[in-house]
């Protein structure tokens, strides 16, 4: 669809992202019409009725540490996941309960505390991350013409991505590292 994106805008602004009103009104109608072709006929309605068309860079971000000394990092703050997982309010809410919990048992101690925090919490936030590169790497190889994808990346059949975005809640146990 898009080729080249600097040649979407009028001008360019920086290499993060595209203010909306700098995108040219002919690409926006090109993303309309890629989306009537390639969208559930639902999906393209919602594409069609968008008044300003916008682009947004996907990043992933793993902190090194989410706790030193008496300074904790939640949420996006620590990791960002691509969006692909659809797990961003539910890792924050699990960071803040485990959190709360390891205060509460802490005993005075914040610091093991925020020890056993950071410890619990970089894992599944790393394997978040992992999870989300994953399923990126699938979704842009099947940008690339059959002939020039490796056989990995044509083995998995689409309902993969469905499967793979729909079991975050059924794969706590391999994200947390649990047995």
């Amino acid at each position: 669809m898009l080729k080249s994106i600097p040649e979407a805008v009028n001008r360019w602004a920086d290499d993060i992202s595209i203010p909306p009103p700098l995108i040219r009104p002919e690409v926006g109608a090109e993303v309309k019409a890629a989306a009537r072709e390639l969208l559930a006929p639902q999906i393209a309605a919602i594409v069609e009725l968008t008044g300003q068309i916008f682009f947004q860079a996907i990043f992933d971000l793993e902190s090194p540490r989410m706790a030193l000394g008496r300074v904790a990092l939640l949420g996006d703050a620590a990791f960002v996941a691509r969006p692909h997982v659809g797990a961003g309010v539910t890792k924050a809410a699990l960071d803040a309960e485990c959190l709360a919990r390891e205060l509460a048992a802490a005993d005075g101690d914040i610091e093991a505390a925020l020890e056993r925090y950071d410890r619990e919490r970089r894992l599944f936030g790393s394997r978040l991350v992992a999870r989300g590169r994953r399923i990126g790497a699938y979704i842009e190889a099947q940008l690339k013409p059959p002939a020039e994808r490796t056989e990995s990346e044509r083995q998995p059949p689409p309902e993969f991505l469905m499967r793979e975005v729909g079991t975050i809640s059924l794969d706590l146990r391999e994200l947390t590292g649990a047995a």
